[in-house]
């Protein structure tokens, strides 16, 4: 099913589709064995690649506006300041020129652009990636069925 949703989304991105992107999840940005160190646990092959991945979105521009271009990606909901933050290969600072609308941090978005493998102190947590945003999209997870009136999410 997220494939399918992956798919659906794409055919409406028109920038996307010029740039070819490839759909990777966060297992791709760890392929090695568990015990291997973090910082030698990231994907070589990706550096460089143009990409799409799921995540949520932690602000890193110190505003609450509704809008950001300085962020991280994190594979899991409700990464903030006050928890211990993910490995570094599982997490990626994405930088776009111009901030991107935010509706609801608590929801994933998808996130398109460069990825590169790259390790850098970013606010409170240490990323192994980078991705410079060509485009953010909402995560189509919530619907309103017709039986109940009420919002359900799905994934």
């Amino acid at each position: 099913m997220k494939k399918l949703i992956l798919a659906f989304s794409l055919l409406y991105s028109p920038a996307l589709l010029a740039e070819e992107a490839i759909s990777i999840l966060w297992n791709n940005l760890a392929p090695g064995p568990v015990d291997l160190p973090v910082t030698e646990n990231v994907n070589l092959e990706l550096d460089g690649k143009k990409v799409i991945i799921p995540g949520f979105v932690v602000p890193l521009d110190g505003q609450n506006s509704g809008y950001t271009k300085n962020f991280l990606l994190t594979p899991q909901q409700g990464a903030c300041f006050h928890k211990p933050p993910s490995p570094a290969n599982q997490l990626i600072h994405v930088s776009f020129d111009v901030p991107i609308a935010i509706p609801d941090l608590q929801q994933p978005m998808y996130i398109a652009g460069t990825l590169n493998v790259k390790s850098a102190q970013t606010g409170f947590a240490k990323t192994g990636y980078h991705i410079k945003g060509v485009e953010a999209i909402a995560y189509p997870v919530q619907i309103n069925t017709p039986d109940t009136g009420q919002n359900h999410q799905h994934e």
